[in-house]
């Protein structure tokens, strides 16, 4: 490839990545919005593109890798920080994968012209196809990095001939020597060339010089202030360069020697200076710097060429300057004197040549006036020359108006007949009677307005076409009329429609749209002609599809029934009621010939609550032997057994799923079939989608276009002239939008309030039938409100933001009257749990509300499901409240038993109601915990963990609490005087006091305590100690376990601390409990 090509195709590609990516530092947000459209929505950087270049990267990393096509680009922020950016293209798209600062450039080495390698945060090898391209990019960032990086790289064989360069591979920083012209010669080789003085910025020159060094040379003359002084100053390194570059260059001479070492490449130089630099003005610059550098270097050569000696005396010097002085003065005074006598005759000659020039303006006064006059003939002229080319262009133009006017009232009789006669059965057919209809309409349409009033033969065909128009107007009211009956009563008649689940949805509907939307052309025909008729065929619609609608709504709440009363079947037929396995409350799923309120009612504390216990006690079981069969069915969808019948708020989700779709359809099907569409929704489309040729798929790519010439309403003209066609898709929601194509805030319903009446009059009994399925559907289990709420809300969410306000005003009722029967449930299942009664001096066992809590859980968390909708919110608000009253009524119990214990410590009936409190307590937490857990392992959603975890952690603090409190009841019988006396030595230890010195804990009453609790009496004590903890927890086997576990441990841990007592405070009275640790470790072991 040439480098010219290579050139272009570099350009392209700078030319894209300016438009995408970098668009420059004073870029306006309009350029950056379109540049975002063009790169697919990334955002552009704010940076100049200063070089690119396309090559081809191999990593290193990846041994045997294919090369992958990459871009490296140097850019510049408003901040003058250098990134270096490599850049990837997808699908024409410029996307950056890497970026680097110039401090992470670590090395560079040019291993050939088209191959280099970058050290950065690895080793980067690129490979290009042009040497010149990669030679600019390379020079221009070793430039940047010598200039601007804190440490600069290294540079491995960068370029071999530069001037004071390192080895291959040392570490040093070296300036690569740029050479301008390849083909151009040393000075040395062409000594045509004058040679150029030798520049080093102030900034190197040596700072100590040698003593014999002319004055001259050590402190140099001050220079004139220039334009370049007044930019940039002395020291202005970069702009100095550029303009000795300019003024070597133009001269023929080798710019490459002025470039001084550390300095940035001339390249660099000369792109920095594109933007607005006045490069003329800055050549003038340099040359006037080099003259006075010349000049200030020879000295004695400028005073040589005068021959004059620059080491002559002074006075002698200027002496002479001032003969040479009066030598020109003498010269200037006799040239004036000769310059005398010719004056008078150039003052004769000048008068002569003014009276010429006064003739020569007369004439040219005389001239003017003859050309004003002929002007102004040309110009009438002119002007009755344009009043012709105009008479003659209105003519034509008239006579092309006449020829219009007659095609325009000519319709051949055979197109006439098209409207009587062709068939409006088939799609060919109603598509030719369309454009002949259409012809008919423009006809009419061109007698206003368009000057024919005044023709005889134009009024007489007016006449005659209305009439056809009318005859049309009838015809097809009469055909749609009939049709509308015809396919309606034959959807009526269809029972073979198809069920979801054994339920019978409204399907008829679909069919009869697919038929009757050929027909939409023909009801905008009747609109526009016979506005009346078009009404009529509306009500018609109406009447027909209420019909349809009422009977097959009917048929899908009837199919509906069985499931929704599926409950009561079983409760009447003597079985167990599902329901009360879930529920608090004792009169949930028995209806309206049930029992009354049961809030005040006692709970039975066997009924139900033993199927719940054992429920969960196999949940258990299974969930540690391994098989998770026992705890999926326990936690099954419903909370109770899992079923292959489906339950009420399922089946309420399907009946809803299709009504909703049969309204958000049946809107949007009235919209298109009676052209209450905005303009905006209307798409013009091919009347077939398929075997289209290529001017039709032309014509087809032009449909905004043709949009925008509709304006805001689609007439019948139009509807034919661009095949303008319903949108159809009626099953999707159609967004708010205004005239403009704008989403609207405003609920309308479809377009106009036409469509609003329509659906009132096709749905009016809607409301009714969705309170039945409410009502059915919640009449036996409340709790089915909730899952019905998620298929409410589902639909809601998917109306929003969209015209079907009819349905959304019918959905958020329907919604509130289920939050309503929800609540109501719950309060419900709250009062039940407040309202238990038991009495406490009696182990009655596990209370209803520690075994149902976990299924009702289970149960709602099935109907409610992973959703964000409403009644997520609604069924945790439910959780909290539930699980508040348990735990507080738990808590509550706890603390009535000490609190009366503490008041009656002689009481023993106060003592034992205690005790049976912990146990009864213990009791429930163990079942609540359980049935959580095994929720938790068989059944419950990753999501819900977190909400679980809530309720568990709860319960086991609470159960803790209590264990603690019913293991120091349980030990005061065996071991009560013994804790008791040591508990003493604690505090008297405590208080710094010996117990030996105190009565109470002398050495006698420690021999009495250790004599009471001697061997064979602390065995005796366990022993019965386990059977009294075995007395308690006679129900709960695992429990049982669990509460010695703990009185072991207990009992281990205070025999401990009584050794550690007995040898801080007794160790003289060689005084030791008459039993060993080992000992007791084996009587508690036993049981």
């Amino acid at each position: 490839m040439s480098s010219k090509s290579e050139m272009a195709k570099a350009k392209a590609i700078a030319d894209l990545l300016r438009k995408q990516l970098f668009i420059g530092v004073e870029a306006t947000s309009a350029q950056e919005n379109a540049a975002k459209a063009s790169s697919g929505g990334q955002q552009p950087r704010r940076e100049r593109l200063l070089n690119v270049v396309s090559v081809m990267e191999r990593d290193n990393s990846k041994s045997g890798g294919t090369a992958k096509p990459r871009f490296l680009c140097i850019t510049v922020k408003r901040n003058r920080k250098l990134r270096l950016y490599k850049v990837k293209m997808n699908k024409n798209t410029a996307e950056i994968s890497k970026t680097w600062g110039m401090d992470d450039v670590k090395a560079i080495e040019l291993k050939e012209p088209t191959r280099f390698s970058l050290q950065l945060n690895h080793r980067y090898d690129f490979t290009a196809t042009d040497a010149v391209l990669v030679e600019a990019f390379v020079l221009m960032l070793v430039g940047f990095c010598n200039k601007y990086a804190i440490k600069p790289p290294r540079y491995i064989n960068t370029v071999s001939d530069a001037p004071g360069s390192a080895p291959a591979g040392s570490s040093g920083t070296v300036r690569p020597r740029t050479v301008y012209n390849r083909a151009g010669q040393q000075h040395a080789r062409n000594p045509s060339i004058p040679a150029v003085p030798q520049f080093e910025p102030p900034s190197m020159m040596p700072q100590h010089h040698h003593a014999d060094a002319p004055m001259a040379e050590q402190q140099p003359r001050p220079r004139p202030q220039t334009r370049s002084n007044a930019r940039g100053g002395p020291g202005d390194q970069s702009a100095l360069m550029r303009r000795m570059t300019k003024y070597v260059a133009d001269h023929g001479g080798d710019v490459s020697a002025l470039v001084p070492m550390g300095a940035p490449p001339v390249e660099e130089i000369a792109e920095n200076a594109v933007d607005g630099e006045d490069i003329e003005e800055e050549a003038d610059d340099v040359e006037e710097l080099l003259l006075d550098e010349a000049f200030m270097l020879s000295a004695d050569e400028l005073v040589g060429d005068f021959g004059w000696r620059a080491n002559i005396d002074a006075a002698q010097l200027e002496a002479r300057l001032l003969s040479e002085l009066n030598k020109l003065e003498s010269e200037n005074v006799r040239d004036m004197l000769e310059a005398d006598k010719q004056v008078p005759k150039l003052i004769r000659e000048l008068d002569q040549a003014i009276s010429n020039l006064e003739q020569m303006d007369e004439m040219l006064k005389f001239y003017s006036m003859e050309l004003e006059s002929m002007d102004d003939d040309v110009r009438k002229i002119q002007l009755e020359n344009e009043s012709l080319k105009i008479e003659e262009a209105n003519q034509q133009r008239l006579l092309l108006e006449l020829d219009k006017i007659l095609q325009t009232i000519t319709l051949s009789e055979d197109e006439l007949q098209v409207l009587r006669n062709e068939s409006l059965e088939t799609s060919d057919g109603i598509e030719r009677v369309e454009r002949v209809a259409a012809s008919l309409k423009r006809m009419l349409g061109s007698k206003q307005g368009d000057g024919m009033g005044g023709l005889e033969a134009a009024h007489e065909k007016m006449k005659k076409y209305e009439f056809y128009s009318s005859n049309f107007s009838t015809r097809v009211f009469d055909y749609l009329k009939v049709m509308f009956q015809f396919k309606i009563d034959g959807s009526l008649k269809d029972k073979g429609r198809a069920t979801v689940r054994g339920i019978r949805i409204i399907s008829g509907p679909d069919h009869v749209h697919k038929l009757m939307i050929k027909y939409a052309g023909l009801t905008l025909w009747l609109k526009e002609t016979k506005s009346s008729a078009d009404k009529e065929l509306q009500a018609l619609y109406i009447q027909c599809m209420n019909t349809l609608y009422a009977s097959q709504t009917k048929e899908l709440v009837d199919s509906c029934r069985p499931f929704f009363f599926r409950y009561r079947h079983d409760v009447n037929s003597g079985g167990p009621n599902p329901i009360a396995e879930f529920s608090f409350s004792t009169n949930v799923g028995q209806g309206p010939g049930g029992q009354g309120s049961g809030t005040g009612r006692r709970l039975s504390l066997d009924g139900i609550g033993g199927a719940a216990h054992h429920a969960i006690v196999s949940a258990v079981k299974g969930g540690e032997s391994g098989s998770g069969a026992s705890g999926a069915g326990a936690y099954g969808g419903s909370g109770v057994v899992a079923s292959n019948e489906m339950q009420p708020a399922e089946a309420f989700s399907i009946a809803l799923e299709n009504v909703v779709r049969n309204v958000i359809s049946e809107q949007n099907f009235i919209s298109d079939l009676f052209h209450y569409v905005p303009h905006v929704h209307t798409r013009a489309a091919q009347r077939s989608n398929s075997r289209r040729s290529a001017s039709q798929r032309a014509d087809s790519e032009s449909n905004e276009a043709t949009k925008a010439r509709l304006g805001e309403n689609v007439t019948f003209y139009n509807w034919v002239t661009y095949k303008i066609r319903p949108i159809e898709n009626w099953n999707a929601p159609r967004a708010k939008l205004d005239s403009k194509g704008v989403v609207s805030q405003t609920i309308h319903f479809g377009s106009v309030k036409e469509v609003k009446s329509m659906l009132d009059l096709l749905f009016g009994s809607l409301v009714a039938q969705l309170d039945a399925l409410v009502d059915m559907g919640t009449r036996f289990d409340p709790s089915q409100a909730i899952g019905m709420l998620v298929a409410v809300s589902k639909a809601l969410d998917l109306c929003q933001g969209t015209d079907q306000g009819f349905l959304i005003n019918l959905l958020e009722r329907c919604s509130e009257k289920l939050e309503s029967v929800f609540q109501r449930y719950i309060s419900e299942q709250a009062r039940a749990i407040e309202a238990t009664k038991f009495v406490t001096k009696k182990r009655v066992g596990v209370l209803p509300f520690a075994r149902i809590f976990p299924k009702f859980i289970a149960h709602v968390e099935g109907l409610v499901g992973e959703t964000g909708y409403s009644a997520r919110t609604i069924a945790d608000t439910a959780y909290s409240r539930i699980s508040r009253l348990i735990f507080d009524t738990l808590e509550s119990l706890l603390r009535e038993a000490e609190r009366n214990a503490q008041k009656n410590v002689d009481d023993k009936d106060a003592q034992k109601e205690q005790l049976n409190t912990h146990v009864l307590l213990l009791e429930n937490m163990f079942v609540m915990i359980a049935g959580l857990q095994a929720y938790k392992a068989h059944g419950c959603r990753q999501y819900f963990v977190p909400i679980l975890d809530t309720y568990l952690d709860h319960a086991q603090i609470v159960q803790r609490k209590v264990t603690r409190a019913y293991i120091k009841d349980v030990l005061s019988r065996p071991m009560g005087r013994l804790i008791s006396f040591f508990d003493a030595v604690e505090r008297c230890l405590g208080a710094r006091k010996d117990p030996l010195e105190t009565q109470s804990l002398g050495k006698n009453q420690l021999k009495k305590v250790v004599q009471v609790y001697s061997n064979n009496t602390m065995r005796d004590n366990i022993k019965q100690l386990y059977k009294r903890v075995e007395k308690h927890f006679v129900n709960e086997p695992k429990l049982r376990m669990i509460v010695w576990q703990s009185i072991t441990d207990d009992i281990l841990s205070n025999y401990q601390r009584f050794v550690t007592l007995l040898a801080r405070a007794y160790k003289s009275t060689n005084l030791t409990l008459d039993f060993t640790q080992s000992e007791l470790s084996r009587w508690l072991s036993e049981h």
